[in-house]
């Protein structure tokens, strides 16, 4: 395209990189918009990977870019060179990563990654240059792109790198960021073997290679976690590959710090097995009493009362300045066992406590893994749900990237379930706003092997198999932002709930939308009657009466706050044929709060206790069914996650409606 001479400014008084673009004599006002577009888009980013663009200039009719100077070696250099380790390899590509997920989240795709392109400095420092080819999405077609180069590459010729190309932009489809994913995948199948995947001594030859055989192979050196990795970027078909640079970069710092930090030898210190928090008040919990587990985003407080729940003790910060994403209880085989997911810059740990909170386990490493030959990392857990009280042992996890772990020895070790993971639907999910998450676990009470899960932003899918096989759940659930309103799977389900007694029926709140099925989520009817917004989080269904349902319903999409600054929980008693708002000592005037997907609860005794945290950290409870409210707590850090449980067996309840 041109020619890029180092030069001094010397109004700053640095050096720059100046690249001057060769203008075609029959077309250079098409090689001036070119230039300008590629300066544009790539002017937006700001990232220590990504060459800065200082400015376009114009020199006596001749268009510049005043860029960044690097200093360093191509990583095709070091490539040919045969200097890289695996380790040096996994470094360098997660800081590839890194810019692709920068230019992605604002619009802009590289379209001609290769390793030539890069150039790392003598500091280890990654930067990826020439943008040159990027096109911001999703104003452009690959078609304009390539009417725009006509006078640069040909009538007919794609931009690009023919050796880099993914088949779908050989087959004349739109380039975009799924692009980059495959090459990136060529760029490290090149790294680590010395070879391109798909060689041929003439055009066809590439072409065919990249449309029709596998990969070349790897040398054996080469750990399976990065053929994992590679392979997943070179797959064929887009829908197989990884669908955001953010989930590739996790995938390689997993195994980047799988790589370098060694597993202690047994005879190595390993440190305390439990943690004491000292210096906080703990709670002296007795049987009958109430228990109100809060999860915030700078850790997990614990609140007591006795039946009356008339006062609050409160105890925490526990894991203090850490997010605690999901809080469980386990009273099964006579247990007293809080579960806490720890959520850091370190990774996400799995604890729990005997004592109320007093000591916690104290993970070593990270008790929940994804096997290395997925290429994935774990992001969060979402989700702690005990299995059924004839398995006593027997626990789940819900994670993100969406996945569902189990644990058949109370939690000592786990295990991915395959059967989810690998389902043929899963590359086309599409991370909502909150990422790939899978936070909703419902094992039926009457079908032992029968579970619901709630993705989001894939839906609802049912295992009748103890997991080997999954069906999506999805019939008559609409989705607002895809072309097909009713779509197999891809809904946004915030939250399911169903009542023991009536383990056909289930409650479902989507991302605009209130529905109930009454066939175990073969299909779904709309039940947004006279509600202020369909659109909302939480849900939770009364404990004695499986018509009953407690929502809170959020303003909009865009403006996800309670409608109105009113803040008012919502009840059916008739399965959602209405719904009555409860509102008795809530604030009704700019009350513009958020009630996330797991803060909303109740408790199991007679009138049930109703409770919800805001992400203003406030907790407000109802003793009496949602009649009348209390603000309990005021000034707790964003609320996540509340949970209700009572220590010990209730008193005798009302029988279930049929």
């Amino acid at each position: 395209m041109g020619v890029v001479y180092r030069a001094h400014d010397e109004v700053l008084h640095r050096d720059v990189a100046l690249k001057i673009l060769t203008l075609d004599r029959g077309d250079a006002e098409s090689s001036r918009e070119f230039l300008l577009a590629e300066a544009r888009a790539s002017s937006a980013l700001a990232h220590p990977n990504i060459c800065t663009i200082h400015e376009v200039a114009d020199f006596g009719g001749e268009l510049a870019i005043v860029m960044e100077l690097v200093e360093g070696r191509p990583l095709s250099s070091l490539i040919e060179s045969r200097a890289l380790t695996i380790e040096s390899v996994l470094r360098y590509g997660r800081q590839i990563a890194a810019a692709l997920a920068h230019a992605h989240g604002r619009g802009v795709v590289h379209r001609d990654l290769k390793s030539s392109n890069v150039v790392v400095n003598p500091e280890g420092l990654v930067k990826v240059l020439d943008f040159g080819l990027a096109r911001r999405l999703p104003a452009q077609t690959l078609e304009a792109v390539t009417q725009s180069l006509g006078s640069l590459a040909g009538p007919r010729t794609i931009a690009g790198t023919l050796s880099h190309m993914p088949p779908e932009v050989l087959r004349g489809e739109p380039g975009d960021h799924l692009t980059d994913l495959w090459a990136f995948g060529v760029l490290l199948h090149e790294a680590v073997s010395g070879q391109l995947p798909f060689p041929g001594s003439t055009i066809f030859e590439v072409t065919s290679a990249i449309l029709q055989q596998p990969p070349s192979p790897l040398p054996s050196s080469v750990p399976p976690s990065v053929t994992a990795i590679i392979q997943k970027c070179l797959a064929k078909d887009p829908a197989q590959r990884y669908q955001q640079a953010a989930e590739l970069q996790a995938a390689l710092d997993n195994i980047q710090a799988a790589a370098v930090v060694p597993a202690p030898s047994p005879a190595e210190p390993r440190g305390p097995l439990t943690l004491v928090h000292r210096g906080i008040r703990h709670l002296a919990v007795r049987s009958g009493d109430v228990l109100l587990l809060v999860g915030t985003t700078k850790g997990a407080f614990l609140l007591r009362s006795t039946r009356q729940r008339s006062r609050w003790e409160v105890a925490g910060p526990y894991f203090h300045g850490q997010a605690i994403y999901a809080l469980a209880y386990d009273s099964r085989a006579g247990r007293r066992r809080l579960w806490a997911a720890t959520h850091t810059f370190w990774g996400t740990f799995l604890r729990s406590s005997d004592d109320f909170g007093k000591t916690w386990t104290n993970p070593l490493e990270a008790n929940i893994k994804f096997p290395a030959d997925t290429g994935t990392s774990l992001a969060n857990i979402w989700q702690i749900c005990p299995g059924s009280a004839d398995e006593p042992e027997t626990l789940y996890c819900g994670v993100e990237p969406a996945a569902l772990f189990e644990s058949r020895d109370g939690g000592d070790s786990w295990a991915l379930v395959r059967g989810l993971f690998d389902h043929p639907h899963r590359p086309r999910w599409v991370p909502g706003n909150g990422g790939l998450c899978l936070h909703t676990i419902i094992p039926d009470p009457a079908a032992p092997g029968r579970m619901y899960v709630a993705i989001s932003a894939a839906g609802v899918y049912r295992t009748d198999d103890g997991g080997r096989t999954w069906e999506a759940r999805n019939r008559g659930v609409r989705v607002v932002y895809h072309p097909d309103r009713y779509p197999e799977f891809g809904q946004c389900v915030h939250k399911i709930v169903l009542h023991p007694a009536c383990p056909d029926r289930l409650y479902l709140q989507n991302h605009w939308g209130l529905y109930r099925s009454d066939d175990g989520a073969a299909t779904w009817r709309d039940i947004a009657n006279g509600v202020p917004s369909d659109f909302g989080f939480a849900m939770t269904v009364h404990p004695h009466d499986p018509d009953c349902v407690y929502i809170v319903p959020i303003e909009s999409d865009e403006f996800r706050c309670t409608p109105e600054g009113r803040l008012r929980v919502y009840r059916t008693r008739n399965g959602g044929s209405s719904w009555e708002p409860l509102m008795q000592g809530l604030p009704q005037k700019r009350a513009y709060e958020t009630v996330l997907r797991d803060a909303l609860t109740t408790d199991p005794l007679d009138p049930v206790g109703v409770y919800f945290g805001t992400r203003n950290g406030q907790v407000y409870a109802s003793a009496n069914e949602g009649k009348n409210w209390t603000k309990i707590v005021d000034g707790f850090p964003p609320i996540v996650c509340v949970k209700a449980v009572l220590n010990g067996e209730p008193r005798q309840r009302r029988g279930p409606k049929s």
